[in-house]
């Protein structure tokens, strides 16, 4: 420092200036005059990325550029000890002690006042166990190290923590702030992280530094966004029919999706994005699109718009024109109006590994198109398709797509079928099933059109509510008993609304496939009477039905229910509202709830039934046994528990039984509902 007055001394003849500490610190990278300046930029590159990933935490990487950098050095005969204490660091991060360990003391030989060396070998010490050692390398290091040296402070501190832990009466301290995720390896906190929907991901980048670095710098991560939680139990009772509970009983979600986080998942994908997801009631504008364009174009696997997503037009088809490849398997845009024959054409061209397809609700697409289209796409007219799952609802060309698929074999290798109507609106597009019924005698070798159909919704198009001017309901059953889409193997069938479709041809559709169902959900079938059901079971003693809706269906008397039960020990899903049960069905499910080899009941609906107080609470105390006999059998990960319990407006149950009933199953936490009928 240069002080007014006063003259420096020089330096005695022959003897060299100490250097200051800045002068040191950037004289560590190029120790040795002897190497060349290329190469100690080249090290000094190499050393500075290593730096900024150990920074970021991406230790592996970083790694990698100081073993690159130690290696230059060792070519010129250069020996750093800054490059030693950098990768003693990250190797220390990474679990690997002994190396890191054999670098932190190449470090003190190189360097004796290294603080970072003597300060790692102290370290790995006391993680392994052994803080005599670790004290006695501080001590030494606290003598050879100058008191000037930047970081001798830490030192002395580290020293007083060991001693710390040496003394008998030391108590460790616990930190209940420790992060998990921190402690883990980086690759198991991937792992970790992807079991977690969007939502939930977005909500850990808030918990600390760290986690937001993780989250933002793993593209894998963001590469399938789930914006909804599956809650198997949300999804039972939605398929309660509206008819049995209102839409006012039902708990609402909320699933809108700011556009802020649609962006943010669409910039950290950076172009690893395998899924494209617009959920329902989002609102996507030109800003979330272009985020997705900004990076190198995914390889997407499935684009989905949900119903309810607010999406224009030209966003939709700027998406479709830049994410349709070869490798894309799943797409799903339903009730988007706009999608006509063009968009068929490009996706049957573009899209040809295509598994799953939802157009519900566009009306403007053909199925006459549709069949060009593929046509022009397969080897020959009875070739077929890679689809698997079709969802054409409240579409104007179901009947000529059922009749086309009896000819043509470009769907035959469909597994799932959905054709619902409930959309009123769109059965005023229909001209009349008069001549697709006669072209569909004139075809003379008429095939199977679905052989391999696992599932099928036919929700409303066996309803009387859908008869008008122009569209002959009349001719709906007979329909789908002439094209035999109900055959053998089918293990899935939804037919709700089944209120137009007469006894013969009910039992002709379901004679072939009735022995393979593990679904069916049946409702307000006028047609579906005990005799029918008798014969159905006549030569089955074991039937594979998990899932059970008969609401509705008035005809059938309560033997025949409860032997129909009696053959069914894996049933889960159960829905007789409405329906002739009494208490012979009610222990028959008792008996599926005691047994330890069935599967056990979590949705059981019995809405307006003749079930009574003592036949319920037989059922809650079987259910209450079970439960405790899960929940403490050791080989059991899951303890069972009923979800759902409706007994309303059953007259013959008290409110006394009620109470017994809800005190019960309280501790499982069981939805009841039994309100008093009015």
């Amino acid at each position: 420092m240069f002080v007014a007055g006063k003259k420096r001394k020089a330096p005695p003849a022959g003897a060299r200036a100490a250097p200051s500490a800045r002068a040191r610190t950037n004289a560590s990278l190029s120790a040795a005059s002897s190497a060349p300046k290329a190469t100690e930029a080249e090290i000094n590159k190499w050393y500075l990325l290593g730096t900024e990933n150990a920074r970021e935490r991406q230790y592996r990487t970083s790694l990698d550029y100081y073993n690159r950098a130690i290696a230059l050095a060792l070519n010129e005969n250069v020996r750093n000890a800054r490059l030693y204490e950098a990768r003693a660091h990250t190797l220390h991060k990474l679990g690997e002690y002994k190396r890191a360990m054999d670098d932190a003391k190449e470090a003190v030989i190189i360097d004796g006042n290294s603080t970072a060396g003597f300060m790692r070998i102290a370290s790995i010490l006391a993680a392994t166990g052994k803080p005599k050692d670790a004290l006695d390398v501080i001590t030494k290091g606290l003598k050879t190290v100058n008191a000037q040296t930047s970081g001798y402070t830490q030192m002395d501190v580290q020293r007083m923590s060991i001693e710390g832990q040496l003394d008998p009466t030391y108590v460790p301290r616990i930190d209940y702030r420790l992060d998990p995720i921190q402690r883990l390896p980086e690759d198991l906190a991937v792992l970790i992280l992807q079991l977690l929907d969007t939502r939930t991901l977005a909500i850990c980048r808030a918990v600390s530094r760290y986690w937001m670095t993780l989250i933002d710098f793993v593209p894998v991560l963001w590469s399938r966004p789930q914006f909804t939680s599956s809650n198997a139990i949300q999804r039972l009772i939605c398929q309660l029919p509206a008819y049995v509970k209102p839409r006012k009983q039902l708990p609402r979600q909320n699933h809108n999706v700011p556009e802020c986080i649609l962006r943010h998942v669409l910039e950290k994908s950076r172009g690893s994005l395998l899924s494209l997801w617009f959920p329902d009631g989002s609102a996507v504008t030109s800003a979330t699109v272009d985020a997705l364009f900004g990076h190198r174009r995914p390889r997407l696997a499935s684009v989905n718009i949900g119903r309810t997503a607010v999406v224009s037009e030209t966003l939709i088809n700027r998406v479709l024109n830049w994410t349709l490849s070869s490798q894309i398997t799943d797409i799903r845009l339903p009730y988007r109006s706009h999608i006509g024959n063009e968009a068929m054409e490009v996706i049957a061209r573009e899209a040809s590994a295509l598994r799953v397809l939802d157009i519900s609700g566009c009306t403007k697409v053909r199925v006459k198109h549709m069949f060009k289209a593929w046509n022009a796409v397969i080897a020959d007219a009875q070739g077929s398709t890679a689809l698997e799952k079709l969802y054409m609802n409240d579409h104007p060309g179901i009947p000529e797509l059922l009749v086309y698929s009896t000819k043509y074999r470009h769907f035959s290798n469909l597994k799932v079928l959905h054709i619902s109507i409930r959309d009123q609106g769109v059965l005023s597009m229909y001209a009349g099933l008069g001549p697709v019924m006669e072209y569909l005698q004139r075809i003379t070798n008429a095939q199977i059109p679905f052989p391999g159909l696992i599932e099928l919704n036919i929700d409303g198009v066996w309803d009387a509510t859908v008869a008008s001017r122009r569209f002959e309901s009349i001719n709906t059953a007979l329909l789908i008993s002439r094209c035999r889409l109900l055959c053998s193997g089918l293990c899935r069938l939804s037919a709700l609304d089944a209120t137009f479709v007469g006894a013969v041809l009910l039992h002709a559709s379901l004679t072939d496939c009735f022995s393979t169902l593990q679904k069916l959900h049946l409702t307000r079938a006028a047609g579906f009477d005990s005799s029918m059901l008798w014969t159905l079971m006549s030569v089955h003693q074991q039937l594979p039905l998990v899932s059970l809706d008969l609401s509705g269906c008035v005809a059938v008397d309560a033997p025949a229910i409860a032997a129909l039960i009696s053959r069914c020990n894996n049933l889960v899903y159960v829905n007789l509202s409405q329906t002739a049960a009494d208490n012979a069905v009610m222990a028959e499910l008792t008996r599926i709830v005691s047994a330890d080899d069935a599967a056990g009941l979590e949705v059981v609906v019995l809405d307006t039934t003749d079930i009574t107080g003592a036949a319920a609470r037989d059922f809650a105390s079987a259910c209450a046994k079970r439960y405790v006999r899960t929940r403490n059998n050791k080989h059991t990960h899951h303890a069972w528990r009923l979800s759902l319990f409706d007994i309303d407006n059953c007259f013959s149950i008290g409110s006394d039984a009620v109470a017994i009933v809800r005190d019960l199953l309280s501790f499982m936490q069981t939805r009841v509902l039994a309100a008093a009928p009015s």
